[in-house]
């Protein structure tokens, strides 16, 4: 990684359509969401002050530690990209012929073919798995700290609580329908090697998954899962998340969408960095607050 975390910070949109859709699956969560761009403006929100010489010593300290190798914020980016790099890959891959779709930025545009449902799944598996390896990494613990992980969840905020819900709308209930999360052990169970190739987010990520061989690493995504899996199923229940109701959230931040929920769904994937962008907040949160706490 060149860029320090923060300075990969300022270089997220202000706007465009993954921060609309953001905004909009935002909605849905209480407490919301801020796209915070700017390294003093999120260290002044930690330290709650706004003393220029006390953000720049928060701010050297910062990239100190983003910088060391043997720290895991450059790794935990880099699991960011690479779930991005197949989110990106699939979904263009996807676009055909025609679509009803009335989002103003996508008229003109062909139609858009969702991937087989084992596919879907294996996709979302990944970016689960992602997120799990990122908090290891962020947090120095062993890849397979699947309790560790479980406990977490529960103390998720800000973009890390959105980024969640916009994992759950855009790549479960969306394409999968509102019963995806009671259906994805049977359609993990389909998964097999040559799903994984098909998503290049596997080959960037593999030297990170623990285990040796495709057949180990499906066996990390699958218990990946199985320990967001309870904690997910109580966001959906508390929230009240649906296919419409994410809808009805994105129609109200980008538009009017006229064609099957799976289409958004693989719209989405293909144009927006929803993973990445907040990914990429949530990591700068995580490192700026251990650099406050270490002046």
């Amino acid at each position: 990684m060149s860029r320090t975390v923060l300075e990969r910070l300022e270089r997220l949109p202000k706007r465009n359509l993954t921060v609309l859709a953001l905004k909009g699956i935002s909605t849905l969560v209480p407490g919301g969401w801020q796209n915070i761009t700017q390294p003093e403006v999120l260290i002044a929100e930690v330290l709650g002050s706004s003393d220029p010489a006390l953000i720049a010593q928060v701010r050297a300290r910062a990239d100190t530690l983003s910088r060391a190798r043997h720290e895991g914020y450059g790794r935990a980016m880099s699991l960011y990209d690479a779930v991005n790099r197949s989110q990106k890959a699939a979904g263009g891959l996807r676009l055909a012929a025609n679509i009803g779709g009335a989002l103003p930025l996508v008229k003109g545009l062909a139609n858009l073919t969702p991937p087989s449902d084992t596919l879907q799944a294996a996709d979302l598996a990944l970016k689960v798995s992602a997120e799990l390896l990122a908090f290891t990494q962020v947090n120095g613990l062993p890849g397979d700290s699947f309790g560790d992980f479980t406990a977490s969840l529960g103390e998720y905020a800000g973009e890390a609580r959105v980024r969640m819900a916009a994992l759950l709308c855009f790549d479960a209930l969306l394409p999968l329908g509102d019963r995806a999360l009671e259906r994805l052990d049977d359609l993990l169970g389909q998964v097999g090697s040559r799903d994984l190739q098909q998503l290049p987010g596997y080959r960037a990520m593999a030297p990170l998954i623990p285990g040796r061989g495709e057949q180990a690493h499906l066996g990390f995504l699958r218990r990946g899962v199985d320990s967001w899996l309870g904690w997910a199923g109580g966001f959906v229940s508390t929230l009240g998340l649906s296919g419409q109701k994410a809808v009805q959230a994105l129609e109200g931040a980008v538009g009017p969408w006229q064609g099957r929920f799976e289409q958004l769904a693989t719209f989405l994937d293909a144009f927006t960095d929803t993973y990445q962008h907040t990914g990429t907040q949530a990591v700068a949160r995580r490192l700026v607050e251990r650099a406050a706490a270490e002046i």
